[in-house]
């Protein structure tokens, strides 16, 4: 190691003496007791050495290293701690978690050459791929985005919301402010993250280069320091790693488009210098304004698998334990208890392990598990709890934006908004659930008016206007195009909506599904219904009056109606139907099974619905 300078400060008499900083060209070495934020500062000076030792710029290193260090501390102040606003539960939880260390790599599928086939089984947030993706993204095998990152000039990043392009660009920054970009392959670069809204809007005003704009956006960090001319002489060096966030979140088509263009000329000129970049934005309504550059390629990210799942199980219950305890061995042990809890919550619920494959909704799910609240068993249930703890957050922050709490924003009332709204979105749009602007404005006066709201016009506006900005379970998933976070929650409030339109009476709920016996994307909202009304309601009669209805009338493709049935039985009982109801279903699936004119996967089915609800042939025992 080379020799260290040291920096030493005479305490005053009347104060505890301060902590030692010392820092050479490689390490600093901290004496006492000192915050990270102490620490981290002593590195951002080493990094600042490191980073101008071999450069030649134009205007002095001394006042460019001050300079890269004040912005370096900035970068870490602003982005050392996992925000975790707008996840129920968290904002009634004092939690200061390091992203650094909560962090897991993620994945993504690559466009591949003209000709290669889309792979049909994929999915974005438990949706189906649209058309319009389809026409956009050739997806190849997953692969670390780090790889894509190492090997390109440029990278565009592109998931729906929560799947995490925000925390990865971040995370990107961090490690490079902390000098850690070897882990990264990137070692020595500046990271330049800023949102491209912030862009758009200095495009509103004046016609603005990319590259004076990144040195307004970061004028105001450094004091008196020219942190704008240091950002320019590492442009120049090729240094840099620009990271543009949230190009989705420029609203207007023609501002978007203007933007991609500056972002385009901007990446043509400084990629020549061995600068390297990554965009990201959300998949709906990418396709508008898709650029073309050479070596830049585009990536989405997928859905995490069980490894990723456990790694992140891993870090979270690591990085809770030592913020309550410290880095202590009873802080370790705990630790494993509640990893092998969370685990096992998530592993043995089919429910809950398909709520875990996004980052954002494994967060939620974490911190539910960690603040107590009981993960059920039962889909439905899981299902209900979930959704009202988004509800929650969302009508929390949009009384605390000025809207005083009442009648309009009671999570009992919002949901009488959302099911019937769902239910709308998956009969036009089964599988997908993405509705336009306009077509969910004219929906959504129909439902104000039906529940007799003074002015639903107006009413139609506000909630629009508060799904952009207080987005939690329904949001804006690209400009003009409206969805539920995940599909899953807009095939459980479909079945909210059939069940309350029963009021007791099974025959509308049995037309309606009916006419859907054998469409993929309606099974799984005719077994929630039927969950919903013999668990959530209560009303296990109901619920085995829709069941037996299937058996015999056996709507769909021969052999479909008894299978759905005998799933949704097997999915509620015990206690989701009556007993009676379940022997019936029972015969119909012995039937079945029996009949050689069905499709040998739903009789084979048939007998393991059989086996499981605890069937036994009569002669079993002679």
């Amino acid at each position: 190691m080379s020799e260290k300078k040291t920096s030493k400060r005479t305490p005053k008499p009347t104060q505890p003496a301060q902590s030692e900083i010392q820092a050479g060209d490689q390490s600093i070495a901290v004496g006492g007791s000192v915050t990270d934020s102490a620490i981290i500062h002593g590195q951002t000076i080493v990094l600042a050495n490191r980073f101008w030792r071999d450069l030649k710029p134009s205007i002095a290193p001394e006042t460019l290293r001050e300079a890269t260090a004040a912005y370096l501390a900035y970068l870490t102040d602003r982005h050392y701690y996992l925000s975790l606003k707008g996840m129920g539960v968290a904002d009634r939880v004092p939690l200061r978690l390091k992203l650094l260390d909560l962090y897991v790599p993620l994945k993504a599928r690559m466009e591949l050459p003209e000709g290669d086939t889309w792979k049909r089984d994929l999915s974005l947030a438990g949706r189906d791929i649209t058309d319009h993706e389809q026409e956009v993204l050739h997806f190849g095998e997953p692969v670390p985005l780090l790889d894509v990152l190492r090997k390109h000039s440029g990278m565009i990043v592109l998931g729906d919301p929560g799947a995490g392009k925000t925390t990865f660009v971040k995370y990107l920054a961090l490690r490079l402010a902390h000098g850690q970009g070897q882990k990264i392959g990137l070692d020595d670069y500046l990271p330049i993250l800023l949102p491209l809204a912030a862009f758009a809007n200095a495009l509103q005003s004046r016609d603005i280069p990319l590259d004076d704009f990144i040195a307004e956006y970061f004028e105001g960090i450094g004091a008196d320091l020219p942190v704008s001319d240091m950002l320019s002489e590492a442009l120049k060096a090729g240094r840099t790693l620009i990271l543009l966030d949230g190009l989705d979140e420029v609203r207007d088509l023609n501002m978007r488009n203007t933007v991609v263009e500056r972002v385009m000329d901007f990446y043509a000129f400084h990629r020549r210098q061995g600068n390297k970049f990554v965009l990201t934005s959300r998949v709906v309504g990418y396709r508008a304004v898709r650029p073309s550059a050479e070596d830049l390629v585009e990536c989405t990210i997928v859905d995490f698998e069980d490894d990723e799942i456990e790694e992140f199980i891993t870090h979270w219950t690591t990085a809770l334990e030592k913020q309550a305890q410290g880095n202590t061995a009873i802080a370790n042990a705990d630790a494993e208890t509640e990893r092998r809890e969370l685990s096992d919550a998530i592993n043995h619920n089919p429910g809950v392990r398909q709520l875990a494959s996004t980052p954002l909704l494994l967060t939620i799910l974490a911190l539910m598990k960690r603040q107590g609240v009981s993960l059920p068993e039962r889909r439905v249930q899981l299902y209900d709890q979930y959704v009202n703890t988004l509800l929650s957050t969302w009508n929390r922050a949009r009384s605390l934006s000025g809207r005083a709490p009442g009648r309009d924003i009671d999570e009992i009332q919002t949901v009488r908004i959302l099911a019937p709204l769902a239910l709308w979105m998956h009969e036009i749009s089964p599988g997908v659930g993405l509705v336009g602007r306009e077509d969910m404005r004219r929906k959504l006066e129909e439902l104000f008016l039906e529940r007799g709201d003074s002015s639903p016009h107006q009413a139609a506006r506000q909630f629009m206007q508060d799904v952009r900005e207080h987005a939690a379970l329904l949001l804006e998933r690209g400009p003009g195009e409206y969805g539920f976070i995940h599909l899953t929650f807009e095939e459980y409030l479909a079945a909210v909506a059939l069940a309350l339109l029963g009021q007791g009476n099974s025959q509308p709920i049995i037309d309606t599904l009916s006419r859907h016996v054998g469409e993929q994307a309606w099974r799984e909202v005719t077994l929630l219904t039927i969950g919903y009304l013999g668990i959530r309601q209560q009303l296990p009669k109901i619920a085995g009056e829709v069941v037996v209805a299937l058996v015999e009338g056996k709507p769909g493709p021969s052999g479909e109606a008894v299978i759905l049935a005998g799933d949704a039985v097997l999915d509620t009982w015990p206690g989701g139907v009556p007993p009676a109801s379940k022997d019936r279903v029972i015969s119909a699936l012995n039937e079945t099974m029996q009949d050689g004119s069905i499709r040998p996967e739903l009789r084979r089915h048939a007998g393991l619905l059989l086996g499981r609800l605890g069937w036994r042939p009569g002669d079993l025992d002679r």
